[in-house]
């Protein structure tokens, strides 16, 4: 019974005593790098776009004038013609 009594004031002694923690030595470590901006390469190519949309545009519309001028034509042609019997 007394050895008993010895090994637990002996298991309660060593666990209950406090270590003190060993200060930390060490270099901090680094910060991790930052991470790569997206680049957006197609900038320039919206207003390349833009700028051929608006040709067309111009385009389309030099059709319309000259078609609607032909038309105009046709159609003044088209009553000289019914007037004359």
């Amino acid at each position: 019974m007394k050895r008993l009594a010895l090994v637990a004031v002996v298991l309660v002694a060593a666990c209950s005593t406090k270590e003190t923690p060993k200060a930390d030595t060490a270099a901090p470590a680094m910060a991790p790098a930052p991470a790569p901006v997206a680049v957006d390469t197609t900038a320039h190519t919206d207003s390349a776009m833009a700028a051929m949309k608006m040709d067309t545009a111009k385009a389309k519309m030099d059709t319309a004038a000259k078609k609607m001028g032909e038309a105009k034509d046709a159609m003044k042609g088209a009553a000289k013609a019914a007037k004359k019997p």
